[in-house]
């Protein structure tokens, strides 16, 4: 099944997982969230973005310069 989306290249072979399902998969690979990725998923969970909107929100945490 192909999303109809306008310039979506989502597929049927793409996925999305959830965030406990995320993490349990990461759990089995030895991978682990920080304290501050915890609390800003959280804080992301309670906001009502859009998926595009929380990914910007964390790449925005690791491409800013930390107080450099």
């Amino acid at each position: 099944m192909t999303d109809k989306r306008k310039g979506s290249s989502i597929n049927s072979s793409s996925r999305v997982l959830g965030d406990k399902t995320f993490a349990a998969i990461s759990a089995v690979e030895g991978l682990k969230l920080g304290k501050a990725s915890r609390e800003r998923l959280s804080a992301l969970s309670k906001k009502n973005l859009t998926p595009a909107q929380k990914r910007a929100e964390v790449l925005r945490a690791y491409v800013q310069p930390k107080g450099r």
